[in-house]
C-alpha cells in the first residue's frame, strides 16, 4: 500500500516542472476578480504539492533542494494571490459620509456624530459574490476596506476633533460604521478626512443639528466685566439653537439690582430685539447684551464686588430653553479734572515762566492716589511742580500746584507748544486728565538805556510842542 501512494506521489511530481502557475493574461487587470480566483486556485495548487513534496522528503525519494523548489513555488503563488487580493481592494474604492450631526449634551461639550459606509464601486458586486469561495480563512477579503483613519478638521486643515484620528479596522462593502467625535471648536461645518491605504478622501461636511430637547446653548465672549458708574458693559453672545421647528424665546434678567437696565441688540443690524426667533435655518444667531449701571449707585450697591446675574431664555410655557451665568462689577468713577487760568504765555528769552494756580479736582466718587505730572516740553527743556507728587486726592476736593517751565539757553524766539497730562490712579486702574495744550512765546530782550532814550526823546518832544503852543497863544 505505501508502494502504490508512492508511486502516486511521483508520478503528479513528474509533471511539475512543465506547469507554470505565472501565466500573463491581459484580461487580469481588466476583471480583477477574476484573477484573484485564478491566484487562489494556483496558490491552492502549489500548497498541495509542497505537501506532497514534504511526504517524499520525509521518505527521502527526493532533495532538499528539490522540496525547496515546491515550497518557493507556493510562497511566489501566495503573494501573487494576495497581490491581486489588494489591488481589488484598493482598485475603486469609496467611502461615503451618511450623515454628520453636531449636538450638545448637558455638559456643554459639543459633539459630532458621523457615520460612513463603504460604497465602492468598480467590480464590487462581482467581488462580494466570490468572497464566499475565496473563503473565510483568508486574511484579506475583496469586499473589504482596511486600515481607515478619520478625522475632522477646519478650513485650514487643523485637526480640531478628539480623538484626533479614529481607527476602523476593516469596513465591508455596504456596512456602515458609526463615530462620535468632540469638537475642540465649534464650527459650522468640518473637512471630513479618511485616510486609508495610499488615498486620503477628504470631504467639507456641512453639520446638521441634533436635538429633541429644542434648547439653546448660550456662550458670551466674556464672563465678567468690571464698569464704572453711569457706564455700560457689552456682552458679545452665540446662541445656537438644537432642535426642530421654530421657536420664539423671551429674554429675561435675573439677579440685577435696581436700577440697573439692559437690552439685547441683534448683532447683524443693531435693532432692539424683545422676543428672540430660532429655527433650524436660523440655528445660529449672534446678540449683543447691553447692561447700564446708573449714574448715582444709592444704598442698593457694593462699589468693586462683584455682581453676578443670569440671562435666560424662556419659551411660551415659561420653561427655560437656555441660559447664561454673567458677573458685573461696578466700580466708583474718578475722574481728575485740570483747569489753567490761561493757556497763553509770553517771557523774555532766558527767562522761566511760572504758572500759578494750576488747579486739579477729582470730580469722581472715589479717591485718587499717587498723582503725577508729564510735560512733553521742546528738547533740553526743563519744568518742576510744586508739590512734586499728590499722593492722595480725595472726591470732590481741589489742590493748587505751581509749574515752573525752564527753556534751555540756546532757545530762539518764537512760538513753542507745552503739553500737559495729569495721572493717578483708581485702586489699580490708571486715571489722567484730558490733554492741556499751552502756547508758549519766547521774546527778544530790550536794551534798557535804548528804551529810557526813546522815553525821554518823547518827553522833550511833548515839552517842546506844548512850549511852543503856550508861546502861540501868547501872541
Amino acid at each position: 500500500m505505501k508502494f502504490i501512494i508512492l508511486f502516486r506521489l511521483l508520478f503528479i511530481l513528474s509533471f511539475l516542472d512543465a506547469v507554470t502557475y505565472q501565466e500573463y493574461n491581459p484580461n487580469d487587470e481588466r476583471f480583477k476578480i477574476l484573477a484573484v480566483q485564478k491566484a487562489k486556485l494556483r496558490m491552492e495548487q502549489s500548497e498541495q504539492d509542497m505537501k506532497n513534496a514534504r511526504e517524499l522528503l520525509d521518505k527521502k525519494c527526493i532533495s532538499q533542494t528539490e522540496y525547496q523548489q515546491y515550497e518557493s513555488q507556493y510562497r511566489n503563488d501566495k503573494l501573487n494571490y494576495d497581490q491581486y487580493m489588494l489591488s481589488v481592494i484598493y482598485d475603486k474604492p469609496y467611502i461615503s459620509v451618511v450623515s454628520a450631526y453636531k449636538t450638545q449634551q448637558e455638559d456643554g461639550q459639543t459633539y459630532v456624530e458621523l457615520t460612513l459606509a463603504n460604497t465602492s464601486g468598480g467590480n464590487y458586486a462581482m467581488e462580494e459574490a466570490a468572497s464566499n469561495e475565496i473563503g473565510e480563512n483568508s486574511q484579506l477579503h475583496p469586499d473589504t476596506m482596511y486600515n481607515l483613519y478619520v478625522s475632522l478638521q477646519d478650513e485650514q486643515k487643523n485637526i480640531i476633533s478628539q480623538p484626533y484620528e479614529y481607527h476602523i479596522q476593516s469596513l465591508k462593502l455596504g456596512m456602515e460604521k458609526k463615530i462620535r467625535f468632540s469638537l475642540l471648536k465649534d464650527v459650522e461645518s468640518v473637512l471630513v478626512s479618511v485616510n486609508y491605504g495610499d488615498q486620503i478622501s477628504e470631504k467639507k461636511i456641512l453639520l446638521k443639528r441634533k436635538g429633541t430637547s429644542n434648547s439653546v446653548t448660550i456662550t458670551s465672549d466674556l464672563y465678567a466685566q468690571d464698569v464704572q458708574n453711569g457706564e455700560t458693559a457689552a456682552f458679545h453672545l452665540t446662541m445656537e439653537y438644537f432642535g426642530d421647528g421654530r421657536k420664539n424665546l423671551v429674554p429675561k434678567i435675573l439677579n440685577l439690582p435696581p436700577g440697573f437696565s439692559w437690552s439685547i441688540v441683534n448683532e447683524s443690524n443693531n435693532v432692539n430685539v424683545s422676543d428672540l426667533v430660532f429655527s433650524t435655518n436660523q440655528a445660529k444667531q449672534y446678540y449683543i447684551l447691553y447692561v447700564t449701571i446708573p449714574e448715582k449707585s444709592g444704598t442698593n450697591i457694593v462699589m468693586d464686588k462683584p455682581l453676578p446675574f443670569t440671562l435666560n431664555l424662556t419659551n411660551k410655557a415659561r420653561e427655560i430653553a437656555g441660559a447664561v451665568d454673567l458677573q458685573i462689577t461696578p466700580s466708583g468713577k474718578a475722574e481728575l479734572i485740570v483747569s489753567l487760568q490761561n493757556l497763553y504765555y509770553q517771557i523774555n528769552k532766558g527767562k522761566s515762566l511760572e504758572i500759578y494756580p494750576v488747579i486739579i479736582e477729582n470730580k469722581g466718587i472715589k479717591p485718587v492716589t499717587n498723582i503725577s505730572y508729564d510735560l512733553n516740553l521742546p528738547s533740553n527743556w526743563e519744568y518742576k511742580v510744586v508739590p512734586a507728587q499728590i499722593t492722595k486726592l480725595e472726591p470732590k476736593e481741589k489742590v493748587k500746584i505751581k509749574i515752573v517751565i525752564i527753556p534751555s539757553d540756546n532757545t530762539g524766539k518764537g512760538i513753542y507748544d507745552v503739553k500737559l497730562v495729569i495721572a493717578g490712579k483708581n485702586v489699580d486702574k490708571p486715571v489722567q486728565t484730558p490733554e492741556q495744550q499751552i502756547k508758549l512765546e519766547i521774546q527778544e530782550k530790550g536794551n534798557v538805556w535804548l528804551i529810557i532814550g526813546s522815553i525821554l526823546l518823547a518827553l522833550a518832544f511833548v515839552g517842546g510842542l506844548v512850549y511852543g503852543m503856550i508861546r502861540i497863544s501868547k501872541n
